[in-house]
């Protein structure tokens, strides 16, 4: 205190000045620490009350399961979305619940999977999930028994499994069935599909994937199984991710080491598990085409240019080998060589141009049908996909009909020949067709 009469010292301002801020400094701390404390404790309430929040909706769906029959709780959540995720929003938070139901054998106390055993299904346990804002979800499991006579002994389950490649399981594969009953959903994780509760009998049962062919190369396609009362049937499915590659094609000129390339419509892949046939896209000749989709058999494929079997070349000069990948798109051309014909049309000793000639591998009917390659003669008399066109020679090896057809003096005039055999690597097939000779048929043509 400074005595009367006596001015106050000017580092006394100071300390008063000092006083004061830190006064304000010890405040602001306890304001921001009774903030924070406020703070955890606001949000602690707020994810109590989620929780809360969340788990009566588990309840809720729970009780709202347990309404619905049985064949509708198996599989609930991969063949309904409608009844099997919904979505609230409660206080400004949005909760995603999610239900899901499956058969469990009594016996093994485990959902009744595709490696279950063969017992029939007992009763389905129902899952409900809540979450909501990356918190811990909730989950209540409860089991929901048939009631007495509710599962008819005349039904059975139906257990499909799908594999790839190397055994690797298949999921997503969707599935529809019908036949004494119906049934839709897609294959899980391990590759399974379970639909239980059917009534027994045989079904009509059609899987679906995009981009999945089979071992023969094809998309998949509707299959017939039969389901056993009061037991499990399984029926095993495998397809796979086909893989595509361009193919180009040459045959030998003449008995020389020239080669030229060659127009084809169609390849033919063989393993050890399967076979399949590969067309250009509208079936045409073509210098270059993908072939495509092929299984990825993981042992490789023997490829050779035709439509069949029969077409195989039977030595390594028109054969080619390639592994393929699930889902490859290969893009360096396989290169394939092909035997050689060389028809020339003629009048009597005159080249006939416009001639309509049709060649028939004897051997050969790709898809159960014949099927014939139409060409015409060009200048020289041989066989063009245009009168005006360059020779087309190459042919897959084979045995071939050949029919050649004309006008001739006002009339049309055919004639046929057969057992050629197109097979040799080294060097070109000639064969001189005479359209006005002896064996030729007056008023006919060649059949398309």
């Amino acid at each position: 205190m400074t005595p009367p009469g006596r001015k106050p010292l000017h580092g006394e301002d100071g300390f008063a000045l000092i006083e004061v801020l830190v006064s304000a400094l010890v405040l602001a701390i306890v304001a921001a620490a009774v903030l924070a404390l406020l703070q955890t404790t606001t949000r602690s309430a707020a994810a109590e009350r989620q929780h809360a929040q969340a788990f009566s909706l588990a309840q809720e769906d729970q009780a709202r399961l347990r309404s619905l029959r049985l064949s509708t709780l198996n599989r609930i959540s991969q063949e309904n979305k409608a009844l099997s995720e919904h979505t609230y929003t409660l206080g400004g938070t949005v909760f995603t619940v999610k239900s899901e139901g499956v058969f469990i054998n009594n016996s093994t106390r485990q959902p009744s999977n595709c490696t279950s055993g063969q017992t029939s299904a007992d009763y389905v346990q129902i899952t409900s999930t809540v979450s909501w804002g990356g918190h811990k979800p909730v989950t209540l499991q409860s089991i929901v028994s048939p009631s007495n006579g509710s599962l008819d002994p005349n039904h059975g389950t139906l257990l499909i499994t799908a594999k790839k490649v190397g055994n690797i399981a298949l999921p997503g594969l969707g599935l529809k069935g019908s036949g004494p009953g119906t049934f839709s959903g897609t294959t899980d994780s391990t590759g399974c599909a379970n639909f239980s509760d059917l009534p027994a009998g045989n079904y009509v049962i059609t899987p679906s994937g995009a981009g999945l062919v089979g071992i023969d190369g094809k998309p998949p396609h509707a299959v017939e199984f039969g389901v056993s009362a009061g037991t499990s049937s399984t029926l095993p499915l495998q397809y796979d991710y086909g893989a595509s590659i361009p193919v180009e094609f040459e045959y030998r000129v003449g008995s020389s080491n020239e080669f030229k390339p060659a127009k084809l419509d169609s390849v033919f892949t063989q393993n050890s598990v399967g076979t399949g046939e590969y067309w250009s896209p509208t079936k045409a000749r073509e210098l270059l085409f993908t072939a495509g989709p092929i299984y990825p058999f993981s042992n490789g494929d023997s490829i050779w240019a035709g439509s069949c079997a029969i077409n195989n070349p039977e030595n390594s000069a028109g054969i080619a080998t390639y592994t393929f990948h699930s889902g490859e798109v290969a893009t360096t051309p396989l290169h394939l060589k092909v035997p050689a014909l060389e028809l020339t049309i003629k009048s009597g000793t005159s080249i006939v141009s416009g001639a309509t000639i049709t060649i028939t591998d004897e051997n050969c009917k790709p898809e159960g049908k014949v099927f014939r390659r139409t060409y015409v003669s060009q200048a020289q008399g041989h066989q063009s996909n245009l009168s005006n066109g360059q020779p087309e020679y190459g042919l897959p090896y084979g045995s071939y009909e050949i029919c050649a057809s004309g006008l001739i003096a006002g009339h049309n005039r055919r004639v046929f020949v057969k057992k050629i055999s197109v097979k040799s690597f080294t060097s070109t097939k000639s064969e001189t067709l005479d359209i006005s000779g002896t064996t030729s048929e007056k008023d006919q043509v060649c059949p398309s």
